[in-house]
């Protein structure tokens, strides 16, 4: 062979070859995994929910006692705000009076609820927590009506939650 003469080069041929190949093993290990069934794994851990927590009868009438005396003061408040604003809208639906009554009646109607939730635990006995939930969500119910200026809703919503008022008064043993 002359220094000038090249030979043909057969490494593109050698690559294409060499991918072709590797192509085809990946299908046919694919197609491999496809077919043959996969068996699950093996269940080897028991996950057990615990226990409901229990109380102790001191424990349930401290929450009980806790949770009462919140919505005595939560009903108190929001009663005074809304005796206020009810006071204000009597004169006028638009003075700047009437407005920030209604406002305030709202921020401490949301206020009280939330002060209230805070204050009920696992351990407020059942009797005592749900009229609590039902109250709150009557006022909740009130104020997104007032929100909304559907005001037969607010009034029914307000109604529910006096009618608990009585449910809870005597669950808590207040006057």
């Amino acid at each position: 062979m002359t220094m000038g003469a090249r030979r043909p080069h057969r490494t593109g041929l050698a690559v294409a070859a060499t991918a072709l190949a590797l192509a085809a093993g990946a299908a046919v290990t694919s197609g491999l995994a496809l077919v043959r069934s996969v068996e699950p794994a093996q269940h080897t851990i028991n996950v057990v929910a615990p226990p409901p927590a229990t109380y102790s009868g001191s424990e349930t009438q401290a929450a009980r006692a806790v949770a009462c005396a919140a919505w005595d003061r939560a009903a108190r408040s929001t009663a005074v705000a809304s005796r206020s604003s009810a006071t204000a809208l009597e004169q006028s639906w638009r003075s700047p009076e009437s407005v920030e009554a209604l406002a305030t009646e709202k921020r401490t109607g949301m206020t009280a609820v939330s002060y209230l939730r805070s204050q009920l635990t696992d351990a407020t006995p059942a009797s005592t927590a749900v009229p609590l939930h039902d109250w709150m969500g009557a006022s909740i119910n009130m104020l997104h009506a007032l929100n909304m200026r559907h005001w037969d809703e607010a009034a029914r919503e307000q109604t529910r939650a006096n009618d608990l008022i009585d449910v809870i008064r005597s669950e808590c043993g207040l006057r």
